[in-house]
């Protein structure tokens, strides 16, 4: 699902993203890059639909719960590959996901309830979570992974 919707869900720059993607995000993983990718681009939608006063259309809702759908597949190839690969820090890479996933979640469940109570902030609070966690633990993962079998990020396979 994530590269189908990468390609039928490009958006016009409009100058208001909160999330450009950077070549410091890289992995040097092919398919999480990609994913990566992806997710910043439904986070700038969602931000930008925010902007454009459309926080009460459906349209925001759904953008979220593909985010959610989307973070999902990602994060179990990640996990896989930790797994795989006998990753040392696995257990807290993996709550690090699933507090994501509940962050996510809640801001379905608020949006369900009360259009009006949704946090505007949602789209920052997910930018700033990736950014951080694609610095830190996913180059970490991703640098033990290659250690592991001391190729290429691109051929570590799931």
């Amino acid at each position: 699902m994530l590269d189908s919707y990468l390609l039928t869900n490009t958006r016009e720059p409009n100058g208001m993203s909160i999330a450009p993607w950077s070549d410091e995000y890289c992995t040097d993983h092919h398919v999480i890059d990609t994913q990566h990718q992806t997710l910043f681009e439904l986070v700038n939608r969602i931000h930008d639909a925010i902007i454009a006063g459309e926080s009460h259309c459906s349209a925001v809702r759904a953008m979220l719960a593909d985010f959610e759908v989307l973070a999902q597949e990602h994060f179990e190839l990640e996990e896989e590959l930790m797994r795989t690969y006998q990753y040392p820090n696995y257990e807290v890479h993996f709550g690090m996901h699933r507090r994501l996933c509940r962050k996510v979640r809640s801001a379905l469940e608020k949006y369900d309830r009360d259009t009006d109570a949704f946090s505007h902030d949602v789209p920052q609070v997910l930018a700033d979570w990736m950014i951080h966690h694609i610095r830190g633990e996913d180059r970490q993962t991703i640098a033990f992974l290659q250690s592991r079998i001391k190729a290429p990020a691109t051929t570590l396979k799931a």
